[in-house]
């Protein structure tokens, strides 16, 4: 055993030391080693997409990767992602609008299907009183206060329920339900207020064919069944195969010199005159073609009669 005396590292002269080997565990203490086995951020050792790999990003080819820093093909994606983008708005904006005019118009065939399914459902009425007529059900909605377009009253039709039915603007079949409707009317706690005729629209356009008009509504029985055909009375329109109209014109009994409908492509929706006191009652009922975005103050819903309590 050496008798050499033990002498701590501290008491040591520093001369002892080496110089490299103070500074090489003072690059080690900062993390600064250039002996490390790892690469430095800095460290051109790598390629990019050695560097995602080892970081577990996206791995793309180096020839892509040079690639996509040049210029042109950057100026290529931007115009690229550009047109994109304006072909998705068109894309998004062509599928609304409409306006009064026909021709433009792709709307619903069946009411049913642009609005919710009932069955099974509970009553979504909204307050308005429901009234029986007929085995069908009927709401009178709006007052002198409201303005109501064709299309506000469509859907807002389509989205109520009553016993598992989807309702509908209303399809008037015969004078006899014509003659309810009306009635509906005249007893709306706000007929009397304001002047002018009150209006009610009803489920029938000609938005399709100009001049040929039709019912829209979610009930089989009615539902794209054209009633009336060749626009107005001057020009040969006229009702089809017997079905029910109540338009104001001398073949339905009228002297007034009107001849509905009457449109020039302008007016493609059907409503009621719902009479007030100041008309005398002379045409209270018939129907005339509207422009689909007027303003009006009632329209009727319809539903079926049968409960329905689930499926289609």
């Amino acid at each position: 055993m050496s008798d050499t005396s033990y002498v701590p590292v501290s008491e040591r002269p520093s001369n002892e030391f080496s110089s490299g080997l103070l500074d090489s565990a003072s690059k080690m203490e900062m993390g600064s080693s250039s002996s490390s086995p790892f690469p430095s951020s800095s460290s051109s050792g790598f390629t990019s997409n050695q560097r995602s790999q080892m970081s577990g990003g996206l791995q793309l080819p180096d020839w892509l990767t040079e690639s996509l820093q040049k210029p042109l093909v950057k100026i290529g994606i931007a115009v690229s992602s550009f047109v994109l983008l304006i072909v998705i708005i068109v894309n998004a904006s062509s599928g609304g609008g409409g306006g009064s005019g026909s021709g433009g118009y792709s709307g619903p065939t069946r009411a049913g299907g642009s609005g919710i399914n009932c069955a099974g459902m509970q009553d979504m009425l909204f307050g308005e009183p429901v009234t029986a007529h007929n085995g069908h059900y009927y709401q009178l909605i709006g007052g002198s206060f409201a303005s109501l377009t064709w299309m506000d009253a469509f859907h807002d039709a389509v989205h109520r329920c009553h016993n598992g039915h989807t309702g509908y603007l209303a399809s008037i079949q015969s004078m006899e339900e014509n003659n309810f409707i009306l009635q509906l009317i005249k007893e709306s706690k706000t007929y009397l207020n304001g002047a002018g005729d009150k209006f009610c629209w009803l489920g029938a356009i000609d938005m399709n064919t100009e001049g040929t008009f039709e019912w829209v509504t979610g009930n089989s029985h009615t539902d794209g069944v054209v009633f009336w055909t060749g626009g107005s009375p001057n020009n040969g329109g006229a009702p089809v195969n017997g079905q029910f109209d109540y338009f104001e014109n001398s073949a339905n009994g009228f002297t007034t010199g009107a001849n509905e409908p009457n449109s020039n492509g302008e007016e493609d929706c059907v409503a009621m005159r719902g009479g007030h006191k100041m008309t005398g009652g002379t045409t209270d009922g018939t129907w005339n073609d509207v422009a689909c975005y007027s303003r009006i103050n009632y329209f009727v819903v319809e539903f079926d009669g049968h409960k329905m309590t689930g499926g289609t």
